[in-house]
């Protein structure tokens, strides 16, 4: 009986570790996952797919980027808090003899928001009221993917913004 008993309890405390780690390994990848949002996400391509008629607008992302111009940035901080700029609204093409141009705007608009990441559900929360939860989807540790139906469900549906950390 007394040899039962010790096996018993030994079984117990090794349940009770198990159990214990695994809830450090998952606690370790949230943080992680957290962690690896903290940083500067810049948009950098847009994913269309290939008839698709706004295909322009990857090749304006495209052509920005490449000249070091990024029409919206993320700023996620470790605090919880998020800043966004946006150029989009200020975007001028100009038509002229030799063909499109298309200059980086230099006003942007600004907004603050705080943020909760849960696997891969990012949760922004503006301070009055305004909540909006979006699936992300990381592509290594260096690029961001959001569908397009989280940004405008009417517009960019099957498309893809993706963002490069700084």
């Amino acid at each position: 009986m007394t040899t039962m008993k010790r096996f018993f309890i030994l079984l117990f405390v090794a349940c009770t570790f198990i159990m214990s780690c695994s809830t450090d390994n998952e606690e370790n990848n949230e943080k992680i996952e957290t962690a690896s949002l903290v940083g500067t996400w810049n948009l950098t391509d847009a994913r269309f797919e290939e008839s698709s008629s706004l295909n322009f607008v990857d090749e304006v992302v495209d052509f920005l980027a490449a000249q070091d111009c990024f029409l919206v940035s993320f700023t996620f901080n470790a605090d919880g808090t998020v800043t966004s700029e946006d150029r989009i609204n200020y975007l001028q093409q100009n038509v002229g003899t030799g063909g499109l141009n298309i200059d980086c705007p230099t006003q942007s608009d600004t907004e603050t928001a705080t943020w909760v990441l849960e696997g891969d559900q990012l949760t922004l929360d503006d301070g009055n009221g305004a909540t909006e939860t979006i699936t992300i989807e990381f592509e290594g540790s260096n690029t961001l993917v959001i569908a397009g139906e989280d940004i405008d469900a009417n517009n960019y549906a099957g498309a893809e913004a993706v963002f490069t950390k700084q």
